[in-house]
This record gives C-alpha cells, sequence and structure tokens, in this order.
C-alpha cells in the first residue's frame, strides 16, 4: 500500500517537508555519479533555504519539549508502559540537546565564498554549465569517492535538525495504530472526530490504480475524497468504493 500523511498544523507541515528534504538529499548524497551528485548541490541548498525562512532549531525544539510533556502526562496510567515511555523520553532529550548545542545550521556553507557562489549560480537555470562556471565543472571532474566524501561533510552539520526531526515524527507516527475503513461508493469519507486535536493524518491506499486521497478536516471531522490520476495526468473523482488504512495520531 502507498502511504499518504497530512498534517493538520502548520509545524508539522513544516517538519514532513524537512524530512522529504532530508530523504532526497541522502539518496542522492550517496550516490557516485556526478548528476546525482549535481542534484544532492541542489537539494543541500534547498535545505538551507528552507531553513533560513523561519527559526526552524527553535521551533523543533518546542515540539520535542511539548511531546516531553504529553508523553509525561501518560506516566499515571496504568496500562502504560513505563519503561518504554522514559526510553522515548530520553531519546527526545537527547536529540534536543545535542541540535540545541550544534552550530548555526548553514554557517559553514555561509563562511565558503565558493559554495555560496555556486549556490547562486544554482538560482538560473543552466548557470552551472562549464560556460558560466568552469571551477564546478572541474571540482566536479575529480575523484568520484572524494566527491562524496566532500558532500558528506557537509550534509554532516544538518545531521542534529535532521536526528530530532526524524525522533519527533516518529514518535507521533507511533502515537496511532491504523484501522481498516472503506469510502462511500462516491469516493468519498467521512469521520466524526468529536472534538479532538489531531495532529496528522495517515492514509494507506492500494498500489496499481494510481488512486490518491485529498485529505482534509477541523476538530469535528476529517474528510477524505479519493481521487484516480491517469498516465496523460487527468484526474477524476473516484465512482467507488476505496478500501483502504487510516491512523490519526496525536500526543
Amino acid at each position: 500500500m502507498i502511504l499518504y500523511e497530512h498534517p493538520f498544523n502548520e509545524r508539522t507541515r513544516f517538519m514532513i517537508r524537512l524530512e522529504y528534504i532530508f530523504k532526497q538529499l541522502f539518496a542522492f548524497g550517496q550516490s557516485l555519479s556526478t548528476d546525482n551528485q549535481h542534484v544532492a548541490f541542489a537539494t543541500l541548498f534547498q535545505l538551507m533555504d528552507v531553513c533560513d525562512r523561519g527559526d526552524c532549531r527553535n521551533w523543533v525544539l518546542q515540539e520535542i519539549e511539548k511531546q516531553k510533556q504529553s508523553l509525561e502526562a501518560y506516566r499515571h496510567f496504568p496500562e502504560v508502559n513505563l519503561k518504554a515511555l522514559d526510553e522515548t523520553t530520553e531519546r527526545l532529550d537527547k536529540v534536543a540537546k545535542t541540535l540545541a548545542n550544534a552550530s548555526k545550521l548553514g554557517s559553514h556553507i555561509r563562511e565558503n565564498e565558493w559554495l555560496l557562489t555556486l549556490k547562486n549560480r544554482f538560482l538560473t537555470p543552466g548557470a552551472t554549465s562549464a560556460m558560466d562556471f568552469p571551477a564546478y565543472a572541474a571540482w566536479m571532474s575529480g575523484h568520484e569517492l572524494e566527491r562524496q566524501h566532500v558532500l558528506q561533510e557537509l550534509i554532516q552539520p544538518f545531521m542534529p535538525l535532521y536526528d530530532a526531526i526524524h525522533e519527533n515524527l516518529l514518535v507521533l507516527r507511533e502515537a496511532a495504530v491504523p484501522n481498516m475503513e472503506s469510502s462511500k461508493p462516491n469516493g468519498v469519507f467521512e469521520k466524526s472526530i468529536g472534538g479532538k486535536v489531531y495532529q496528522m493524518a495517515r492514509v494507506w491506499v492500494p498500489e496499481g490504480k494510481r488512486i490518491y486521497p485529498e485529505i482534509s478536516g477541523n476538530k469535528h471531522v476529517v474528510m477524505i475524497r479519493f481521487f484516480q490520476i491517469n498516465e496523460h495526468f487527468r484526474h477524476h473523482l473516484v465512482k467507488e468504493a476505496v478500501g483502504f488504512k487510516m491512523a490519526l495520531c496525536q500526543l
């Protein structure tokens, strides 16, 4: 099944987007091909831009603190596994402290004039060609393992942010168990949630039919409309019942 996630607040949305960028960065940064390493640079600079748009370090630290407080509220429930609760809290503490003590995100790139020039080149389509930036072409002609090593060094200072986001989202995702659901024959699903405030909906849809959900919601109801898209990018509302799994995550 294909998993789709929908955040119900902006900070969860922000962290899911950052996680997505990080996963792309890891995939392309581990490659030895010049084309993939070129994309890794573009993704690295994209990560910098996202981090520069707000105080992402403090946002993530605040969300982790909220999670720890929410977890503490479960400590007095008799059915709660206290050992697992303590281990989760310790993991959150560890990544939060590492992120809080880390250097300013992206400072190692901002202090390198050549990398800043390269970053600015990526803003103009085609401006990283050998014609426009021969120094980049020369650097890319170096040994593939050496290039990979440098990329990993450039990615490493961002890892405290990734580790904190990963742990935060892991705890949130594990806070709910998915249940089987089914839409109406017109492809629409509605679920009353009685005033609860959820942070994320996770929806698993069967593979093979190019069906995807459009998820919306508030404190009263979660609504999903299932669409199908064809190979020519045309899409329409599904006209049959869709069986799927859903988890509503809340801490």
